[in-house]
C-alpha cells in the first residue's frame, strides 16, 4: 500500500482555553500537561509517524511559522508547510494541501487530522483497514463512539454497511450540534457518532469534489497556490486570492453533499479538547480527584484543576473549580461553565489588551524573553539565553544590561566583555548587541531600557532578528 500524507490542520485560536492559549500562541502549540508533556501540535505529528506514513504537511497560519518549526526540531520531525496569510475555515486549508500533493500524485493519500485534539487508543490501524476504501475514490471520514450526550459537537449516524469495502459505513445524515434532548436521542440510538474532524481520501478525489459542489473557491484556492511565494518558514499562499475563497469547513462544503462519503466507527478517547473541563476530564487525577499542574497546595479541595505556571497556587476548601494561572493573568471557573470563557477572550480583544494577544513571556530557539515591566516611558525584561545560545538585541538609547544568574558573552559594537552575576554594561545605542551563552547552563540577563520618544522600540521585537 502506498505511504499516507498526514495532513497536519494547524489553524484556530482556542478561546476556550484562554489564558494558556492565545491569539499569538494558540491551543495546539501549548503542552497536554505538565513542563515535560508534548504539545496539542507535537502529538498529532508524533501520532502519525510510524510505518505506512510519510512526510507530515502542516498547513499553518503565517504568523506560527517560526512556532511550529521550533516545535518540529523538539521532536526531531520535519514537515512540508503551507502557510495561510489569513484563516478562511479547514475547506480551503485541505483544498490547496490537496493541490500541492496532487501535483506531484493525483492518488496520493491524505489524513487530515486537526492538530489540537488528544486521542488514546489504536486509531492507525484502523486507517489502515479503510485504506483500501479510499483508494477506491471514497471521503472517509471518522466517527468516535460517544460517550455521553454533548451539545458542543457534530454527529454523523450510521447508515449500514458498504459492502464492497467491510470496515466501511454509509452515512445517514449529518447532525451539526444537536439541542441536549436531540444529543440524548442521538446516543441513545446506538448508531450516532461523534464527527471528530479526521477523514482521508485521495488528493484528486477532494478536488473533484470541489469541482462539482464549490467551483468558485476551487478557482481562487488554485491561484492562490500558483501565486504562492517560497519563505524560509514554508509556502505562503497569496492573500488576495486565498482571501475570496468560501471560509467553510469541509464537512459542509463538500462531505454532506457528496456521494462519496463514507463512515469508518472508532472506539478510542478521544477528545478536541475545547474547553478547561474537557481539559480536566484527559487528565490525571490524585486521589481526591483534583489535577494538579505545577506549583500547587491543595488542602481539603476536591474534583479540581488547579495548574500553576510561575508561581505558588495555593487553594484550600474549593470543589469543582478551575483554576489557571499564568505570569500575567489568573482565570478562576467553575466546572461546567468553562465554555464560558471564550466570552472573556472576546472581552479582551474587543478592549485591545494585550492579554488575549501574547503571553508575558515568548519563547524563541535561543531561549525566551519575559516582559515584566511596559511603561511609556520604561521596559523591563528578563531575557533567558540557553547554553550556546545568542541573542541579538537592535539598538536603542537609554539601554543597560545586568546579569542576574549565570555568565554571559556580551558583544556591543568593537566591545566584548564577559559578564557574571550581577555585573552590568551600558549599551551603545548605535550598534546591534549580542548576548551569547558559553556555558552549559542557563544565563539570566535583565534588560532595562529608558525609552526615549525619538526612540520607543519594543524588546520583544528586536528579537525577531535573534539567531
Amino acid at each position: 500500500m502506498k505511504e499516507i500524507t498526514p495532513l497536519i490542520i494547524c489553524g484556530g485560536n482556542g478561546t476556550r482555553l484562554w489564558p494558556i492559549s492565545r491569539t499569538h500562541s494558540p491551543k495546539q502549540f501549548q503542552r497536554v500537561g505538565d513542563a515535560a508533556s508534548l504539545t496539542f501540535f507535537q502529538a498529532a505529528v508524533e501520532r502519525h509517524s510510524g510505518e505506512g506514513f510519510g512526510t507530515p504537511l502542516i498547513v499553518s497560519s503565517a504568523k506560527h511559522g517560526r512556532t511550529l518549526h521550533r516545535q518540529l526540531r523538539q521532536i526531531g520531525r520535519g514537515a512540508e508547510v503551507i502557510l495561510e496569510p489569513m484563516g478562511r475555515n479547514t475547506g480551503p486549508a485541505v483544498l490547496a494541501a490537496a493541490l500541492k500533493l496532487a501535483a506531484r500524485d493525483p492518488d496520493q493519500l491524505m489524513l487530515v487530522v486537526p492538530a489540537d485534539h488528544v486521542i488514546e487508543g489504536d486509531i492507525n490501524t484502523a486507517i489502515k483497514a479503510v485504506q483500501p476504501g479510499a483508494e477506491a475514490g471514497y471521503i472517509v471520514t471518522f466517527g468516535i463512539k460517544p460517550r455521553y450526550a454533548e451539545t458542543g459537537f457534530g454527529y454523523i449516524t450510521d447508515g449500514g454497511p458498504i459492502i464492497a469495502h467491510p470496515n466501511l459505513r454509509e452515512v445517514e445524515r449529518f447532525v451539526e450540534k444537536p439541542p441536549t434532548r436531540k444529543a440524548r436521542l442521538l446516543v441513545e440510538s446506538d448508531i450516532a457518532y461523534w464527527a471528530s474532524g479526521i477523514s482521508l481520501f485521495k488528493a484528486a478525489t477532494i478536488i473533484e469534489e470541489y469541482a462539482r459542489y464549490d467551483p468558485e473557491t476551487l478557482d481562487h484556492v488554485v491561484q492562490a497556490l500558483s501565486g504562492a511565494s517560497e519563505t524560509a518558514e514554508g509556502l505562503l499562499l497569496d492573500g488576495e486570492a486565498f482571501g475570496q475563497a468560501d471560509a467553510e469547513p469541509t464537512e459542509k462544503a463538500v462531505f454532506e453533499q457528496t456521494r462519496r462519503i463514507a463512515l469508518c466507527r472508532l472506539d478510542v478517547e478521544w477528545s478536541d479538547v475545547g474547553s478547561w473541563t474537557a481539559m480536566y476530564g484527559i487528565s490525571n487525577t490524585d486521589a481526591s480527584g483534583n489535577v494538579i499542574q505545577g506549583d500547587v497546595i491543595s488542602v481539603e479541595s476536591k474534583n479540581c484543576m488547579i495548574r500553576s505556571e510561575t508561581r505558588l497556587v495555593t487553594c484550600v476548601g474549593l470543589e469543582d473549580i478551575i483554576v489557571v494561572d499564568t505570569a500575567d493573568a489568573l482565570l478562576v471557573t467553575k466546572v461546567g461553565h468553562c465554555q464560558s470563557v471564550k466570552q472573556v477572550a472576546e472581552h479582551l480583544k474587543s478592549n485591545e489588551r494585550i492579554e488575549a494577544e501574547k503571553h508575558q513571556r515568548t519563547d524563541y530557539e535561543w531561549g525566551s524573553i519575559r516582559q515584566l515591566v511596559a511603561r511609556d516611558h520604561m521596559t523591563l525584561c528578563t531575557v533567558t539565553v540557553k547554553p550556546g545560545g545568542t541573542m541579538r538585541l537592535d539598538p536603542a538609547p537609554g539601554r543597560e544590561a545586568i546579569v542576574a544568574a549565570g555568565e554571559v558573552l556580551l558583544t556591543n559594537g568593537r566591545t566584548q566583555a564577559r559578564l557574571r552575576d550581577g555585573d552590568r554594561q551600558t549599551l551603545c545605542h548605535q550598534t546591534r548587541t549580542t548576548l551569547s551563552n558559553p556555558t552549559d547552563t542557563a544565563v539570566e540577563v535583565l534588560v532595562f531600557t529608558i525609552v526615549l520618544q525619538e526612540a520607543q522600540q519594543d524588546l520583544a521585537s528586536s528579537a525577531r532578528h535573534a539567531s
